[in-house]
Parts: structure tokens; sequence; C-alpha cells
């Protein structure tokens, strides 16, 4: 019989892909060494701004959809969009689902949030009162430990797990060797994830899929919302049974549609397709353009 698969998602917030590769990061790593690891680049119709990205990366819809242009106002458009944990319980009624972050939008009602319409767990105080370095490691240490114990001990098909104080450093000091080591504290924690999932009494098995993304860059002296290259290119990992080989093109809006696919349900009102088959499609139209594959050097 088939395993019934079971689904991870990490948000890391606002961490630039060439920080992240010259970075320290194992648990990254391992993640590409045994699916993929690569930049994605954030949708022309959103704004390189926390609030809309995560809002597609939840709902698989972009802004000119859900509607959320910033990280202050929750437009009623976005109501109309149930995350991914939400809509696979829908389809899926017995599914247990979690969401943990230490920004509050992603999963209350605060601001433009939720971002996540099921809602979840937030660390408090809300470290966006302090803003400084200490609360926002105090707040992703909390979620980490939360969402771990968590993942270790309860039957979860499908979780989103928030750390932001990588952005928040670039905010406050830019992207020198203070945003190298909160994005090194960051792969700790999602270290610390993949370690609750490998310790489950039941772990041989279960079928998992761990994705993990970030939603926009940052300029080299911080800062964020702009069109230039660092600013727009994030990035997106993933491995698992789910995950095919050789992937080369993801989009925000792939990981709703890749995590309903993955429990056989269509995701039929996205803008993103599972993974793998963005590139097919762009291969499929150069053919048809007579354009063919690409020759090998």
């Amino acid at each position: 019989m088939k395993n019934e698969p079971r689904v991870l998602v990490v948000g890391i917030d606002g961490v630039r892909y060439d920080s992240l590769l010259a970075a320290n990061t194992p648990a990254a790593d391992r993640i590409a060494s045994q699916g993929f690891l690569i930049p994605a680049r954030v949708h022309r119709k959103n704004a390189t701004i926390s609030g809309p990205v995560w809002a597609t990366v939840a709902t698989g819809v972009y802004a000119d959809r859900h509607l959320v242009t910033g990280n202050s106002h929750h437009p009623e458009e976005l109501d109309r969009y149930p995350d991914f944990t939400a809509a696979l319980r829908e389809s899926r009624p017995g599914l247990q689902t979690m969401i943990a972050a230490s920004w509050h939008p992603l999963a209350e009602g605060v601001h433009c949030g939720p971002l996540f319409s099921s809602r979840g767990w937030v660390p408090q105080p809300d470290p966006e009162e302090a803003n400084d370095a200490d609360s926002w490691v105090s707040a992703d240490d909390a979620v980490m430990e939360y969402a771990a114990r968590r993942l270790e001990t309860e039957d979860l098909a499908a979780s989103f797990v928030y750390f932001g104080e990588a952005d928040v450093e670039a905010h406050n000091r830019g992207t020198g060797d203070g945003y190298t080591a909160a994005i090194e504290r960051c792969d700790a924690r999602l270290d610390a994830l993949l370690t609750a999932i490998e310790r489950r009494p039941q772990r041989v098995g279960e079928d998992w899929t761990v994705i993990v993304a970030t939603d926009h860059g940052h300029l080299d002296s911080g800062g964020h919302g702009g069109d230039s290259e660092a600013e727009r290119t994030a990035w997106i990992a993933g491995c698992g049974t789910s995950v095919p080989h050789d992937i080369t093109e993801v989009d925000h809006a792939d990981v709703f549609a890749h995590v309903l696919t993955m429990f056989g349900i269509k995701a039929t009102n996205s803008e993103g397709v599972p993974f793998g088959q963005r590139q097919a499609r762009g291969q499929e139209r150069r053919e048809l353009s007579g354009q063919g594959a690409p020759e090998r050097a």
C-alpha cells in the first residue's frame, strides 16, 4: 500500500540567493543534494515585499487576484483563496495541519494577515514590537521549538513554518557578516525540523517532502520593494519522492499546486503548477515554436 504523503514547507524571510550560497548551511545543502535548490524570480505581478509573496505561496495566486500589495492592509479578496493547508482539509477533512510563524500576519488577523486563512501559532510577545535582533532570534527559536515538537509527535499531513530574523538583520544592518550569521541560525532551525521528522517513531513508513523558500532578496545596504535583481531574485528548494530531479524553473505559486497534487487534489484555481511541469511546458512551447531543445556544448 502506498504511504500517505506528508509535507513540510519552511519559509525563511528575505534571504538573498548569493548570500545563501556563501553561508554555511548544511541543512539547505542536504535538501539541495537530495532534490533541488534554484533561484526563483519574484513574479512581476508581485512587489518584492513579504505580504504579496507569502500570500502567493499560501494561495497559489498573484497580487492581481489576492490583492495583497504590502504588509499593512488585509484585502477582502484574499479571503476567497484558502491557503494550502485549508484546501487540503476541505478536500480531506481527516487531515491534520500546522502553521507556526514568528511574523504574526502570516497566522493572525493583524496588518495584512492572516495570509494563511487557517491561522496558526505565533510567539508572544510580537518581535515586531521591539524589531531588534534579540527579539527575532528568540521568536524564531520559539517557533522552531514549537514546530519541532509537533512534527516529531503528531500526525501532521502538511505544515508551514516561518523564520524571520535574517530579513530583519538585513533591514537593520545590511547584508554583511551579521546577515550571514542570521542565515546560518535559520539553517540550524531548519535542521532541527528535519531532525524532528527523522525522530518520528513511524518515520520509516512515511513519505515526506520538504520545501524551503524565501520571498525576496535585499539590497546590499538592506531593504527591498524595488525591481533590482538583488531584490527580485528569491529561491526555492525541495526534496522527497514527490519532487522530480533536475528542476530548472520554479515559481512561488508552484508551492501551493505541488502540495495539493501530492495528495491527489487538483489545484484548479492556482497560477502554479507542480514542480517539474513549468519547465516541461516551457520546453513544449519551444518545440512548438521550432526552437527545440538546446544542444549540449
